[in-house]
């Protein structure tokens, strides 16, 4: 027994009081001898002797009722067996809900069997234990809240919730989720805790290497209020066979096409497994309906392949591709790719060029038009409109300021001038917000110009520093190739196809000079001259992108535009500085979901549908043109859903995509040193008894309070000496009966 406040355990002589005032009683009384008493000696005797005994009774009560009350304010703690609980542990069950749980076992699934596992281990706690369950994604996330302690309700409610759950496309933090779980605050009566994680046992996620942070955990768990252990169950065994082929996932280096405009979507796949894959087939479809059928040749362990599939949408909107293996492995999950493009009827374009702006009798932005579907006539500068997708619109920079630039998705600075303070702020607010600007420099761009406005030492829109340019453009004997670029921008991928492009042909006579960015930069160089020199760059600025090119979209400078990679550079270079217009469709987890529409007559709602759990509402943020609708916790992979005023005539759906992590398709297990260094660094016991304790670890006995009985002790003692008292009174005189007549 211990007390939490042992100091009025001084006032125990208290307890004596009542013993002294029964002794003082007896002491004071005196005896008087008369006659008549000699006769009444005998009637006496007997009842002196009860009194003797009720006034020890009442002497004892009111002793234990001082003592109840000392003992009550000393706080006395016990411990818990003397009232047959067990000691308090605090269970934390972490439950790996990653997509590789969904493994096919030869019952069932990996997460299955984690279920199973939970639930026996529900079983096996005791009364006065508390229990919660984290679930390891992505992000760590409790299904309770905070522990609850054990009982039959408890266990039932925990096991209904489990039977809901279902493992998602998602990586397991599992750094984070023990992290998480030894950082929660225990349960108040909690001696002890216990952190057990059900795993598959995949190397994936679990950062073995990060021997520094496992050592932080480990210190953790040695700094908590309480006894903690961490015990790990792998649910698979080491050397269980499997076979995995797995899309990786879906590419195109447009998300954004024109209406009935061919692209090309590639599926990635790669032989997770140990084995060789047969063939296969690979079924694509558009929003449900099949598109057509690939093959897929034998894969060798380890091996990926890419394949391209060729299709074009129909009608204007935002469409989900979805291409799926036609088999089975251990791993159906991962059989399936999906990939969100969005087609448009008309991409509104904005050229801005200088009023001097005709060389031998056109303009330079006349062969842009022309490699847009434009055809400019030249007496009255009417534009006859053809059959294209992007409809530009021409005007001069000093018209700029009036312009609305966020009605287009690209601007072109076909030969920059001196531009105002304005304007350059116009533009940057523009491409910050989302919109594409490509800049063409020419005979009119002024360097110091340019640097001083556009590029702002490194802060403005422009990538690069512009030096003098170099160059006669009347010598047509000297000039610069194009090195053909290779295939790792989506805007230059096309353009290194010497085979059906001549980008090689391309001679550049004349060109601005720009200085080599550092290696840190974040610049992103599209072209380069057979010499080494920039030719094209492009930066990200806010949400929009910016390339700059060295020379001017027409003929003064160079040959480009009688070549024939100039129309397919025009058309790409657009698409990819338009694609920031748009809602981005295709995510990474944790980016924001979005989607914006024209005010309607009245507040729209929506319904999101994740990939996994209940649909969320969400409501939209007015501004003065448009509702948005945001989503900030699209933290799972997965395809998403968004319908916008769903039953009602206007409903709209929207699909989403947020990619998962393709290395999650590796089923490696953990190897004998990958669990050694994690038991080294983060004390982490790999055990099939999750409850048990290493050797030698002492569990401090977990003591109750017992004061609340001390006190109710007391008010029993001194109502029952109250009751013996007055019974005692009245027996003592009621042999005196008041007289007669």
């Amino acid at each position: 027994m211990s007390f939490l406040s042992g100091i009025f355990l001084w006032a125990l002589p208290l307890v004596a009081v009542p013993v002294l005032i029964h002794l003082f009683n007896r002491r004071r009384r005196e005896v008087v001898q008369w006659g008549a008493m000699q006769f009444l000696s005998d009637s006496l005797t007997k009842k002196r002797r009860i009194m003797r005994v009720d006034d020890l009774i009442l002497m004892l009560l009111r002793a234990l009722a001082i003592l109840m009350i000392v003992a009550a304010l000393a706080q006395p703690m016990v411990q818990s067996q003397w009232f047959g609980s067990a000691a308090g542990r605090d269970v934390v069950i972490v439950i790996d809900t990653s997509l590789s749980m969904s493994r096919e076992l030869d019952q069932g699934t990996v997460f299955d069997r984690a279920i199973e596992r939970a639930n026996d281990l529900l079983a096996e706690l005791g009364e006065g234990d508390s229990v919660r369950v984290l679930l390891a994604g992505n992000r760590p996330r409790w299904l309770t809240s905070s522990a609850a302690v054990v009982d039959s309700g408890t266990t039932e409610q925990l096991q209904h919730a489990l039977s809901e759950l279902e493992p998602t496309l998602a990586t397991a933090d599992l750094f984070s989720a023990v992290q998480m779980a030894a950082d929660a605050v225990p349960a108040s009566s909690a001696t002890s805790r216990t952190i057990a994680v059900l795993t598959d046992g995949s190397r994936h996620g679990w950062q073995s290497d990060a021997t520094a942070a496992w050592t932080g955990v480990e210190r953790l768990v040695e700094r908590t209020a309480i006894p903690t252990v961490v015990n790990v169950l792998e649910l698979t065994d080491v050397d269980t066979e499997w076979t995995n082929l797995s899309v990786d996932q879906l590419q195109t280096s447009r998300k954004l096409v024109g209406v009935e405009d061919e692209f090309t979507v590639r599926a990635v796949l790669t032989n997770r497994g140990p084995k060789p894959t047969t063939a296969m087939l690979l079924k694509w479809e558009s929003d449900g309906e099949p598109l057509g059928v690939s093959s897929i040749d034998p894969l060798a362990p380890g091996q990926s392949v890419t394949i391209p599939f060729q299709h074009e949408i129909e009608e204007a909107g935002v469409s989900s591709i979805q291409c799926r293996i036609d088999g089975s492995d251990n791993l159906n999950a991962d059989n399936v790719g999906s990939l969100v493009v969005e087609a448009v009827e008309r991409v509104p374009l904005l050229i801005l060029r200088p009023e001097d702006d005709e060389i031998n009798g056109r303009s330079e932005s006349s062969y842009l038009l022309a490699a847009l579907g434009q055809v400019q006539s030249i007496d009255d500068n009417d534009d006859e409109q053809a059959i294209s997708v992007f409809q530009p619109t021409v005007a001069h920079f000093d018209e700029l300021e009036s312009l609305t630039l966020s009605d287009y998705y690209a601007v072109v600075l076909a030969d920059v001038p001196k531009l105002s303070d304005e304007t350059t702020e116009q533009l940057s607010e523009y491409v910050r917000s989302g919109g594409g600007l490509w800049i063409a420099l020419g005979e009119q761009a002024d360097a110091e110009t340019y640097n001083t406005l556009l590029h702002q030492e490194g802060q403005g829109v422009a990538p690069l520093l512009l030096e003098e340019p170099t160059g006669d453009a009347n010598d047509r004997d000297k000039f610069d190739l194009v090195h053909p670029p290779e295939a790792e921008h989506v805007a230059t991928e096309l353009l290194g196809d010497t085979q059906r492009l001549d980008v090689d042909e391309v001679k550049i006579y004349r060109r601005h000079q720009f200085r080599n960015p550092g290696s840190d930069s974040g610049i992103s160089v599209l072209l380069r001259s057979d010499r080494g020199a920039i030719l094209a760059a492009e930066k990200y600025s806010g949400a929009g992108r910016v390339i700059a090119q060295c020379m001017p979209v027409g003929l003064s400078w160079s040959n480009l535009p009688l070549c024939q990679v100039y129309v397919p550079m025009v058309h790409e270079w657009l698409w990819y500085l338009s694609e920031p217009a748009v809602a981005k469709r295709n995510l990474q987890p944790g980016e924001p979901l979005l989607f914006s529409q024209d005010v309607g007559q009245k507040e729209s709602k929506a319904l999101l549908q994740p990939p996994v759990g209940e649909p969320i509402e969400l409501l939209p943020e007015l501004t003065d043109r448009h509702e948005v609708f945001e989503y900030h916790r699209a933290f799972l992979p997965g395809n998403y859903l968004l319908t916008v005023n769903p039953g009602a005539n206007s409903e709209v759906q929207v699909p989403f995509h947020v990619q998962r992590d393709a290395a999650e398709s590796d089923l490696t297990p953990l190897d004998e040193p990958q669990h050694a260094l994690l038991a080294q660094a983060g004390g982490l016991r790999f055990t099939e008894e999750l409850l048990s304790v290493p050797a030698g670890q002492t569990v401090e006995i977990r003591r109750e309070p017992i004061w609340s009985l001390l006190l109710t002790a007391f008010l029993l003692f001194i109502v029952v000496e109250m009751l013996i008292s007055a019974w005692s009174t009245n027996r003592r005189y009621a042999y005196r009966a008041a007289p007669t007549v």
